[in-house]
């Protein structure tokens, strides 16, 4: 049976697809249930996933709308593919996609929907939907009252939705949520990758969360990446409208939105620190090249806001009595009037703690500025951050930058994450830095301090490497400073008093560590150095 396997990261444009290149397929409409198992499933009318019944789809499957046909869900959907079998959701033809007010070129999106969810207080939990590893492709919705928000995915009154290691590109809603729209909707989203999705209409309504947009929910948005996704009214990347959402470790780049270029807050007050995000070369063609803030009250927290563009507002912009909290962020390098903050309005008051804000107050600009300004602003620098320019994480900290060990001294009332953006420790030397990524130095070990008893090969390393100890159990890897990197199970006879287990390099959550030192003990107390490149 053959396959069509898609990389998570892949840039793919799939305008025709020859049907005869797989070896099964099957043809639905209507109401749909128990699992789909056929290499392609061919969709020639609206589908009903029933309330109480389930679908699962199989991984490499392709679903092929052949027309603007919707997939509304009441009950359960599972489609769970892998990093080597992508599902994929998808059209043969998109001649006509960038018409804005009709159907061509594109299908209608999976409607999330809760049975008899018009109570927003009756959100009933029984039904629950995961996705993974699915491709997401010209989705679109249009102008149909039913059907004009999330171009791939729309959630109402859904409660339990979980989306991980998806790709939403090229989708497109004629009002908010360009590729997913959450309404009263807490969905989970995370490790997904966002390009080229778009959300408004050049003539009626401004749209919202050129990626994104949630309404009235709660959701989980974490270690997203958002790329060049437009919106024509707040938000290019994400937006945010009375909710209250986690939203953490996010990278939002390349983004475009009228105000908001990277993320949109309106009349929300999150009971969670937004943290650990990197927002980077957006553009607002109004307010707020990186963030705007629009009668809401955010507690923020380790933000590098950086290299945006705006009218107003380089890196935030403030109206409506927004009121946020700021601390341990890096705003620097924005362009515009007011190039790193733009309070627009007396009512605003965003207040700053141990930030690096450039140009300080004296360069913030709109009527709550200057002599309107009436916000904390304590223990903050204005000094160029010294960003790496050569570095795996772009924006992160050079040695000798005055944001290492600068954010605040007690960081324990922020309850932030453990780690930082690129998984690292988020407290290094026992004080949080500034900005998205905690600054790891690079300390030498004298000679001596530590005997090799434990050979390890290739050393240094780039990807992985093989360790060898002379007895089975655990192989315990540590920074220079302590601290527990991961935990490994020696287990492979080499023979020769060598039991083997192999290092992939990544720390206990799965993700890559820094180049540096390495410590390695075993039960029998040996140890040794290896160093990652």
């Amino acid at each position: 049976m053959k396959r069509l396997c898609l990389s998570l990261f892949a840039v793919l444009i799939l305008t025709t697809i020859t049907i005869n290149t797989y070896a099964s397929f099957i043809t639905v409409r209507g109401d749909v249930s128990g699992q789909w198992s056929a290499d392609t499933v061919l969709v020639d009318g609206n589908l009903n996933l029933p309330a109480g019944d389930n679908l699962i789809i199989d991984p490499g499957t392709v679903i092929i709308f052949r027309g603007h046909y919707r997939f509304t869900v009441f009950g359960s959907l599972k489609a769970m593919g892998s990093i080597n079998d992508t599902i994929l959701f998808t059209v043969p033809d998109t001649t006509g996609f960038h018409i804005m007010d009709e159907g061509k070129g594109g299908w209608a999106g999976i409607r999330f929907i809760t049975p008899d969810g018009e109570n927003p207080g009756n959100r009933p939990t029984t039904e629950e939907s995961s996705l993974a590893f699915c491709r997401f492709e010209y989705g679109k919705a249009t102008t149909d009252p039913l059907n004009y928000h999330g171009g791939a995915i729309a959630s109402y009154y859904y409660n339990n939705l979980n989306i991980s290691k998806c790709y939403f590109y090229n989708n497109y809603s004629f009002y908010s949520g360009g590729s997913i729209f959450l309404n009263y909707s807490d969905a989970i989203i995370e490790d997904c990758v966002f390009k080229n999705n778009y959300s408004g209409n050049t003539t009626e309504v401004y749209g919202y969360g050129g990626g994104v947009c949630a309404l009235n929910s709660s959701p989980v948005l974490r270690k997203n990446v958002f790329l060049n996704n437009i919106s024509t009214g707040v938000g290019g990347a994400a937006s945010f409208d009375n909710s209250d959402p986690i939203f953490e470790f996010n990278i939002l780049k390349g983004n475009k939105s009228g105000l908001g270029g990277g993320l949109g807050i309106l009349r929300s007050s999150p009971t969670s620190t937004i943290n650990n995000n990197l927002i980077i070369n957006n553009i607002a063609v109004f307010f707020g090249g990186g963030v705007c803030c629009i009668r809401s009250n955010p507690v923020i927290s380790n933000l590098t806001i950086a290299n945006n563009i705006s009218m107003y507002g380089g890196g935030l912009y403030c109206n409506d009595s927004a009121v946020p909290v700021i601390y341990n962020t890096i705003i620097w390098g924005n362009t515009a009037l007011g190039y790193s903050v733009t309070v627009f309005d007396i009512y605003s008051a965003p207040d700053f703690y141990y930030c690096n804000i450039e140009g300080d107050t004296s360069d913030f600009s709109g009527s709550g500025a200057l002599e309107g300004y009436h916000g904390r602003y304590e223990n903050n620098i204005n000094i160029n951050p010294n960003f790496a320019t050569e570095s795996a994480f772009p924006f992160s900290l050079s040695p000798g930058s005055p944001c290492i060990n600068s954010g605040t001294p007690d960081a324990s009332s922020l309850a932030l994450p453990d780690y930082d953006l690129s998984g690292n420790d988020r407290i290094n030397n026992n004080r949080i830095d500034m900005g998205a990524y905690e600054y790891q130095s690079a300390v030498i070990i004298p000679e001596g301090e530590v005997e090799d008893r434990i050979l390890a090969y290739p050393n240094p390393f780039t990807s992985e490497i093989r360790i060898c100890v002379s007895t089975p159990g655990q192989v315990i890897i540590t920074g220079i400073n302590g601290s527990i990197i991961r935990v490994l199970e020696a287990t492979i006879n080499k023979g020769a008093d060598c039991y083997e287990v192999i290092w992939d390099g990544c720390n206990l959550k799965g993700q890559p560590v820094p180049g540096g030192v390495y410590l390695i003990t075993n039960q029998n107390k040996e140890t040794g150095r290896i160093v990652k490149l």
